[in-house]
């Protein structure tokens, strides 16, 4: 009996064939790599904080009229909800911020600290849907807490107006700029006698947490 011996290349060929035809079938293709997309439609509700800077003037309506300046900072928070009407962004926004919005220097008619404790707005928005960005202009009422000469304070109404940008850093994170002016009628001060008015700008930078 003749044994035929196979050449040990032919074994070692037949093995790698093998082992090549088994990594083959248990090879899956790797799926790219698509990162995860912001909630680019801006549609839903979110909450979030600002900070930013105030400034503008007091006068009460006397003949002739106390008047002064007035600047500070101010820290507040935000909430809201969005609808996206393709690519146009309509939402309501409410927001309050402690301020030291106050006359700081004692050169004029109102005394060091007269003026604002506080703002609040209640406002509609108005935007483009610019994919990551949103571009808006927005619009409402206004209240403010004032203080005068440490015996009298009020909530002065107003109204509101001013535009932002909005831009998603994150799938449910979103930076935001904003610049507001505010116009505040008349509103008697009975233990100071007189009404009191105020205007003021605010530029303000924040931060929403959407849902």
């Amino acid at each position: 009996m003749r044994f035929v011996n196979l050449p040990l290349a032919t074994i070692v060929a037949s093995a790698a064939m093998v082992m090549s035809a088994s990594a083959a079938d248990l090879y899956v293709p790797a799926q790219p790599f698509v990162p995860a997309s912001p909630a680019e439609s801006w549609s839903g509700a979110y909450i979030g904080a600002n900070l930013g800077y105030g400034f503008g003037g007091i006068a009460d309506d006397d003949t002739p009229p106390y008047e002064d300046d007035i600047d500070g900072w101010l820290a507040g928070v935000q909430a809201g909800y969005n609808v996206n009407l393709g690519g146009v962004v309509l939402g309501v926004e409410g927001d309050i911020a402690w301020t030291n919005l106050q006359v700081q220097e004692d050169d004029g008619d109102f005394e060091v600290g007269d003026g604002i404790d506080w703002v609040g707005t209640i406002r509609g928005r108005a935007g483009f849907d610019a994919g990551m960005f949103l571009v808006y202009g927005t619009a409402g009422v206004a209240f403010a807490g004032a203080s005068i000469f440490d015996y009298d304070s009020e909530i002065l109404t107003g109204w509101v107006a001013g535009a932002g940008v909005e831009a998603m850093v994150t799938e449910n994170v979103s930076l935001k700029a904003e610049y507001l002016y505010h116009d505040f009628g008349f509103t008697d001060f009975e233990d100071y006698g007189y009404g009191v008015s105020s205007n003021f700008s605010t530029i303000k930078v924040g931060a929403n947490f959407h849902f």
